[in-house]
Protein backbone atom coordinates (compact mmCIF):
# COMPACT_ATOMS: atom_id res chain seq x y z
CA UNK A 1 0.00 0.00 0.00
CA UNK A 2 1.22 3.49 -0.88
CA UNK A 3 0.96 5.79 2.14
CA UNK A 4 1.51 9.55 2.00
CA UNK A 5 2.33 11.23 5.33
CA UNK A 6 1.90 15.01 5.51
CA UNK A 7 3.45 17.03 8.32
CA UNK A 8 4.99 20.29 9.45
CA UNK A 9 7.93 19.83 11.81
CA UNK A 10 10.84 21.74 13.25
CA UNK A 11 13.01 18.64 12.97
CA UNK A 12 13.99 18.37 16.65
CA UNK A 13 10.74 17.84 18.55
CA UNK A 14 8.85 14.89 19.98
CA UNK A 15 6.32 14.63 17.13
CA UNK A 16 8.93 13.90 14.49
CA UNK A 17 10.83 11.53 16.79
CA UNK A 18 7.55 9.68 17.34
CA UNK A 19 7.00 9.42 13.59
CA UNK A 20 10.19 7.48 12.85
CA UNK A 21 9.35 4.27 14.82
CA UNK A 22 5.85 4.21 13.29
CA UNK A 23 7.27 4.64 9.81
CA UNK A 24 9.85 1.89 10.31
CA UNK A 25 7.22 -0.61 11.44
CA UNK A 26 4.85 0.34 8.60
CA UNK A 27 7.74 -0.17 6.18
CA UNK A 28 8.37 -3.60 7.73
CA UNK A 29 4.68 -4.38 7.13
CA UNK A 30 5.24 -3.88 3.39
CA UNK A 31 3.94 -0.34 2.89
CA UNK A 32 5.56 2.16 0.53
CA UNK A 33 6.01 5.47 2.38
CA UNK A 34 6.39 9.08 1.30
CA UNK A 35 6.75 11.99 3.73
CA UNK A 36 5.92 15.48 2.50
CA UNK A 37 6.80 18.41 4.75
CA UNK A 38 4.66 21.55 4.42
CA UNK A 39 7.65 23.76 5.19
CA UNK A 40 11.39 23.37 5.53
CA UNK A 41 12.39 22.25 9.07
CA UNK A 42 15.01 23.95 11.24
CA UNK A 43 16.94 20.69 11.26
CA UNK A 44 16.40 17.83 8.81
CA UNK A 45 18.93 15.33 10.20
CA UNK A 46 16.19 13.27 11.87
CA UNK A 47 14.35 12.79 8.59
CA UNK A 48 17.35 10.94 7.18
CA UNK A 49 16.14 8.02 9.30
CA UNK A 50 12.74 8.00 7.55
CA UNK A 51 12.32 4.70 5.65
CA UNK A 52 10.97 6.18 2.46
CA UNK A 53 10.97 9.20 0.20
CA UNK A 54 11.17 12.59 1.98
CA UNK A 55 10.10 15.78 0.19
CA UNK A 56 11.23 19.05 1.81
CA UNK A 57 10.31 22.51 0.44
CA UNK A 58 13.20 24.74 -0.54
CA UNK A 59 11.76 28.08 0.61
CA UNK A 60 8.92 30.04 2.19
CA UNK A 61 7.91 32.36 -0.66
CA UNK A 62 4.39 32.28 -2.10
CA UNK A 63 5.80 30.54 -5.15
CA UNK A 64 7.48 27.89 -3.00
CA UNK A 65 4.26 27.29 -1.06
CA UNK A 66 2.31 26.94 -4.29
CA UNK A 67 4.81 24.38 -5.58
CA UNK A 68 4.44 22.40 -2.34
CA UNK A 69 0.64 22.44 -2.63
CA UNK A 70 0.72 21.33 -6.27
CA UNK A 71 3.14 18.52 -5.41
CA UNK A 72 0.89 17.47 -2.53
CA UNK A 73 -2.14 17.44 -4.81
CA UNK A 74 -0.26 15.31 -7.33
CA UNK A 75 0.81 12.81 -4.67
CA UNK A 76 -2.65 12.55 -3.12
CA UNK A 77 -4.05 11.55 -6.52
CA UNK A 78 -1.70 8.56 -6.73
CA UNK A 79 -1.64 7.32 -3.12
CA UNK A 80 -3.77 4.71 -1.35
CA UNK A 81 -3.93 6.32 2.11
CA UNK A 82 -3.23 9.75 3.59
CA UNK A 83 -1.94 10.42 7.10
CA UNK A 84 -1.95 14.03 8.32
CA UNK A 85 0.41 13.91 11.26
CA UNK A 86 0.50 17.63 12.13
CA UNK A 87 -2.47 19.50 13.56
CA UNK A 88 -4.40 22.48 12.17
CA UNK A 89 -3.34 23.86 8.75
CA UNK A 90 -1.62 20.69 7.40
CA UNK A 91 -4.69 18.73 8.49
CA UNK A 92 -7.13 21.18 6.90
CA UNK A 93 -5.33 21.07 3.55
CA UNK A 94 -4.91 17.29 3.55
CA UNK A 95 -8.56 16.79 4.50
CA UNK A 96 -9.77 18.95 1.61
CA UNK A 97 -7.56 17.09 -0.87
CA UNK A 98 -8.70 13.73 0.51
CA UNK A 99 -12.31 14.74 -0.21
CA UNK A 100 -11.46 15.99 -3.71
CA UNK A 101 -9.59 12.81 -4.64
CA UNK A 102 -11.78 10.47 -2.55
CA UNK A 103 -8.86 9.04 -0.59
CA UNK A 104 -9.03 7.57 2.94
CA UNK A 105 -7.50 9.80 5.60
CA UNK A 106 -6.15 9.30 9.13
CA UNK A 107 -5.44 12.41 11.19
CA UNK A 108 -3.05 12.42 14.15
CA UNK A 109 -3.66 14.70 17.14
CA UNK A 110 -0.63 14.75 19.43
CA UNK A 111 -1.33 17.79 21.61
CA UNK A 112 -4.07 19.08 23.90
CA UNK A 113 -5.56 21.08 21.06
CA UNK A 114 -7.69 23.66 22.88
CA UNK A 115 -4.79 24.83 25.10
CA UNK A 116 -2.37 24.86 22.18
CA UNK A 117 -4.71 27.08 20.16
CA UNK A 118 -5.25 29.35 23.16
CA UNK A 119 -1.49 29.76 23.62
CA UNK A 120 -0.99 30.56 19.94
CA UNK A 121 -3.59 33.38 20.16
CA UNK A 122 -5.12 32.29 16.86
CA UNK A 123 -8.74 31.82 17.88
CA UNK A 124 -9.84 31.33 14.26
CA UNK A 125 -8.53 27.77 14.61
CA UNK A 126 -11.20 27.02 17.21
CA UNK A 127 -13.88 27.73 14.61
CA UNK A 128 -12.04 25.79 11.90
CA UNK A 129 -11.52 22.81 14.22
CA UNK A 130 -15.21 22.75 15.18
CA UNK A 131 -16.09 22.63 11.50
CA UNK A 132 -13.45 20.26 10.11
CA UNK A 133 -12.44 17.78 12.82
CA UNK A 134 -15.97 16.34 13.37
CA UNK A 135 -16.05 15.47 9.66
CA UNK A 136 -12.86 13.39 9.80
CA UNK A 137 -13.77 9.72 10.19
CA UNK A 138 -10.45 8.45 11.58
CA UNK A 139 -8.59 10.48 14.21
CA UNK A 140 -5.74 8.93 16.14
CA UNK A 141 -5.22 10.55 19.56
CA UNK A 142 -2.02 9.91 21.50
CA UNK A 143 -3.75 9.96 24.90
CA UNK A 144 -7.19 9.73 26.49
CA UNK A 145 -6.92 13.37 27.53
CA UNK A 146 -6.39 14.44 23.92
CA UNK A 147 -9.49 12.48 22.86
CA UNK A 148 -11.56 14.00 25.66
CA UNK A 149 -10.52 17.48 24.56
CA UNK A 150 -11.77 16.79 21.02
CA UNK A 151 -15.04 15.38 22.39
CA UNK A 152 -15.70 18.23 24.80
CA UNK A 153 -14.43 21.26 22.92
CA UNK A 154 -14.81 20.36 19.24
CA UNK A 155 -17.81 17.99 19.21
CA UNK A 156 -15.92 15.19 17.49
CA UNK A 157 -18.00 11.98 17.61
CA UNK A 158 -16.61 9.28 19.89
CA UNK A 159 -16.76 6.73 17.05
CA UNK A 160 -14.26 8.81 15.04
CA UNK A 161 -11.59 8.70 17.77
CA UNK A 162 -8.97 6.04 18.46
CA UNK A 163 -6.46 6.32 21.32
CA UNK A 164 -3.12 4.90 20.17
CA UNK A 165 -0.01 5.74 22.18
CA UNK A 166 3.24 7.13 20.84
CA UNK A 167 5.59 4.22 20.00
CA UNK A 168 9.08 3.81 21.43
CA UNK A 169 12.03 1.71 20.37
CA UNK A 170 12.71 0.58 23.93
CA UNK A 171 15.84 -1.47 23.25
CA UNK A 172 17.43 1.33 21.23
CA UNK A 173 16.77 3.92 23.95
CA UNK A 174 18.18 1.61 26.61
CA UNK A 175 21.25 0.93 24.49
CA UNK A 176 22.17 4.55 23.76
CA UNK A 177 21.51 5.48 27.40
CA UNK A 178 24.53 3.35 28.35
CA UNK A 179 26.87 5.76 26.54
CA UNK A 180 29.18 7.77 28.81
CA UNK A 181 28.41 11.37 29.68
CA UNK A 182 30.61 13.69 27.58
CA UNK A 183 33.56 14.89 29.64
CA UNK A 184 32.52 18.53 29.26
CA UNK A 185 29.36 17.82 31.29
CA UNK A 186 30.53 15.09 33.68
CA UNK A 187 31.04 17.54 36.55
CA UNK A 188 27.28 18.22 36.68
CA UNK A 189 26.70 14.74 38.05
CA UNK A 190 29.08 15.12 40.98
CA UNK A 191 25.92 15.96 42.98
CA UNK A 192 22.38 14.52 42.90
CA UNK A 193 20.95 15.81 39.64
CA UNK A 194 17.44 16.77 38.60
CA UNK A 195 16.98 16.83 34.82
CA UNK A 196 14.35 18.10 32.41
CA UNK A 197 14.18 18.19 28.62
CA UNK A 198 12.24 20.34 26.16
CA UNK A 199 11.96 23.49 24.10
CA UNK A 200 12.16 26.75 26.03
CA UNK A 201 8.53 27.77 25.51
CA UNK A 202 5.83 29.00 27.88
CA UNK A 203 4.08 25.62 27.67
CA UNK A 204 6.95 23.82 29.42
CA UNK A 205 7.04 26.25 32.39
CA UNK A 206 10.76 25.96 33.01
CA UNK A 207 10.40 29.15 35.06
CA UNK A 208 8.31 27.14 37.54
CA UNK A 209 10.86 24.33 37.40
CA UNK A 210 13.70 26.72 38.30
CA UNK A 211 11.65 28.21 41.13
CA UNK A 212 10.91 24.69 42.40
CA UNK A 213 14.63 23.85 42.33
CA UNK A 214 15.35 27.00 44.31
CA UNK A 215 12.76 25.90 46.90
CA UNK A 216 14.39 22.48 47.01
CA UNK A 217 17.77 24.03 47.86
CA UNK A 218 16.37 26.56 50.36
CA UNK A 219 13.57 24.67 52.14
CA UNK A 220 15.03 21.16 52.16
CA UNK A 221 18.75 22.03 52.35
CA UNK A 222 19.48 19.60 49.51
CA UNK A 223 22.76 20.14 47.69
CA UNK A 224 21.89 19.23 44.10
CA UNK A 225 22.24 20.38 40.50
CA UNK A 226 19.54 21.10 37.94
CA UNK A 227 20.12 20.26 34.26
CA UNK A 228 17.81 21.69 31.58
CA UNK A 229 18.39 20.16 28.15
CA UNK A 230 16.96 22.07 25.20
CA UNK A 231 16.76 25.56 23.81
CA UNK A 232 14.29 28.14 22.56
CA UNK A 233 13.08 31.69 22.58
CA UNK A 234 12.77 31.96 26.37
CA UNK A 235 16.46 31.25 27.06
CA UNK A 236 17.34 34.90 27.96
CA UNK A 237 14.49 35.12 30.51
CA UNK A 238 15.40 31.78 32.07
CA UNK A 239 19.09 32.70 32.29
CA UNK A 240 18.14 35.98 33.97
CA UNK A 241 15.93 34.13 36.45
CA UNK A 242 18.79 31.75 37.33
CA UNK A 243 21.12 34.71 37.87
CA UNK A 244 18.59 36.59 40.02
CA UNK A 245 18.17 33.54 42.26
CA UNK A 246 21.93 33.07 42.62
CA UNK A 247 21.83 29.60 41.05
CA UNK A 248 24.37 30.02 38.25
CA UNK A 249 26.65 27.37 39.79
CA UNK A 250 23.79 24.87 40.20
CA UNK A 251 21.58 25.26 37.12
CA UNK A 252 23.02 24.15 33.77
CA UNK A 253 21.52 24.83 30.32
CA UNK A 254 23.93 23.38 27.73
CA UNK A 255 21.37 23.45 24.88
CA UNK A 256 20.34 20.49 22.75
CA UNK A 257 22.44 17.36 23.14
CA UNK A 258 22.66 14.51 20.66
CA UNK A 259 21.88 11.81 23.23
CA UNK A 260 19.70 13.08 26.11
CA UNK A 261 19.00 9.52 27.30
CA UNK A 262 22.42 9.08 28.89
CA UNK A 263 21.95 12.34 30.84
CA UNK A 264 18.52 11.25 32.09
CA UNK A 265 19.75 7.79 33.08
CA UNK A 266 22.55 9.39 35.12
CA UNK A 267 20.12 11.67 37.00
CA UNK A 268 18.19 10.99 40.19
CA UNK A 269 14.91 12.70 39.20
CA UNK A 270 13.29 13.67 35.91
CA UNK A 271 11.05 16.75 36.18
CA UNK A 272 8.16 17.66 33.89
CA UNK A 273 6.65 21.04 34.82
CA UNK A 274 4.36 21.68 31.83
CA UNK A 275 1.00 23.44 31.76
CA UNK A 276 -0.25 21.04 29.09
CA UNK A 277 1.00 18.22 26.88
CA UNK A 278 -0.36 15.51 24.58
CA UNK A 279 1.53 12.39 25.55
CA UNK A 280 4.92 13.78 26.66
CA UNK A 281 7.57 11.68 25.00
CA UNK A 282 10.34 12.77 27.36
CA UNK A 283 8.38 11.46 30.34
CA UNK A 284 8.11 7.97 28.86
CA UNK A 285 11.77 8.03 27.82
CA UNK A 286 12.65 8.73 31.46
CA UNK A 287 10.71 5.62 32.49
CA UNK A 288 12.50 3.56 29.83
CA UNK A 289 15.91 4.35 31.37
CA UNK A 290 14.63 3.93 34.95
CA UNK A 291 14.75 7.54 36.14
CA UNK A 292 12.09 8.39 38.78
CA UNK A 293 9.74 11.17 37.69
CA UNK A 294 8.03 14.17 39.23
CA UNK A 295 5.37 15.56 36.86
CA UNK A 296 2.64 18.17 37.04
CA UNK A 297 -0.92 16.92 36.68
CA UNK A 298 -1.38 18.82 33.42
CA UNK A 299 -3.73 17.99 30.58
CA UNK A 300 -2.92 15.58 29.14
CA UNK A 301 -0.53 12.67 29.58
CA UNK A 302 1.32 12.59 32.91
CA UNK A 303 -1.52 11.21 35.04
CA UNK A 304 -2.27 8.61 32.36
CA UNK A 305 1.37 7.60 31.85
CA UNK A 306 2.17 7.36 35.57
CA UNK A 307 -1.22 5.79 36.39
CA UNK A 308 -2.00 8.49 38.91
CA UNK A 309 1.42 8.24 40.56
CA UNK A 310 1.42 4.44 40.93
CA UNK A 311 4.00 3.71 38.23
CA UNK A 312 7.35 5.41 37.82
CA UNK A 313 6.74 8.81 39.40
CA UNK A 314 4.87 11.29 41.55
CA UNK A 315 2.12 13.68 40.43
CA UNK A 316 2.06 17.28 41.69
CA UNK A 317 -0.30 20.22 41.05
CA UNK A 318 0.44 22.54 38.12
CA UNK A 319 2.14 25.87 38.78
CA UNK A 320 3.00 25.15 42.43
CA UNK A 321 6.80 25.11 42.83
CA UNK A 322 6.52 24.33 46.55
CA UNK A 323 4.66 21.08 45.80
CA UNK A 324 7.07 20.20 43.02
CA UNK A 325 10.03 20.72 45.36
CA UNK A 326 8.31 18.54 47.96
CA UNK A 327 7.93 15.72 45.42
CA UNK A 328 11.59 15.90 44.37
CA UNK A 329 12.70 15.93 48.01
CA UNK A 330 10.62 12.83 48.77
CA UNK A 331 12.47 10.89 46.10
CA UNK A 332 15.95 12.18 46.95
CA UNK A 333 15.51 11.50 50.67
CA UNK A 334 13.83 8.10 50.36
CA UNK A 335 15.95 5.48 48.55
CA UNK A 336 13.21 2.85 48.92
CA UNK A 337 10.69 5.10 47.16
CA UNK A 338 13.23 5.91 44.45
CA UNK A 339 13.85 2.19 43.86
CA UNK A 340 10.13 1.44 43.72
CA UNK A 341 9.56 4.19 41.16
CA UNK A 342 12.55 2.91 39.17
CA UNK A 343 11.11 -0.62 39.00
CA UNK A 344 7.47 0.29 38.32
CA UNK A 345 8.57 2.81 35.69
CA UNK A 346 10.56 0.20 33.79
CA UNK A 347 7.52 -2.07 33.80
CA UNK A 348 5.12 0.67 32.67
CA UNK A 349 7.45 1.65 29.80
CA UNK A 350 6.83 -1.73 28.15
CA UNK A 351 3.27 -0.63 27.34
CA UNK A 352 4.72 1.84 24.82
CA UNK A 353 6.76 -0.59 22.72
CA UNK A 354 6.78 0.23 19.00
CA UNK A 355 5.62 -3.24 17.97
CA UNK A 356 2.43 -3.19 20.05
CA UNK A 357 1.53 0.40 19.24
CA UNK A 358 2.06 0.04 15.50
CA UNK A 359 -0.15 -3.06 15.41
CA UNK A 360 -2.98 -0.87 16.71
CA UNK A 361 -2.11 1.71 14.05
CA UNK A 362 -2.16 -0.99 11.38
CA UNK A 363 -5.65 -2.00 12.54
CA UNK A 364 -6.77 1.62 12.16
CA UNK A 365 -5.27 1.71 8.65
CA UNK A 366 -7.18 -1.43 7.74
CA UNK A 367 -10.46 0.14 8.87
CA UNK A 368 -9.76 3.37 7.00
CA UNK A 369 -9.08 1.70 3.64
CA UNK A 370 -11.79 -0.95 3.92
Amino acid sequence: MRILIVGQFGGIGGAERSLIPVAKELKNNGHELTLLLMKSPENNLLFKQFPGNVLIPTGLSIGDRLKTFLKLNQLVATTDLLIATSELTPTYITWLLSLWHRKPLIVDVQVYLSRWIKDSSKSIHNSLCRWIYPQISYIRCVAEGVAQDLLSNYNVPQKNLSVIYVPFELDEISKVAESPIPAIHSHIFSKPTIVTVGRFTSQKRFDIAIEAFNNLCQDYAIDANFLILGDGELRPQLEQQVQNLGLTDRVFMPGFVENPHTYVKSSQVFLLSSDYEGLPRVLIEALVVGCPVVATNCPSGPYEILKGGECGGLITPMGEPEKIAEGIARILKNPELAQKLHETGLQRAKDFSAEGVVQQYQNLINHAVA
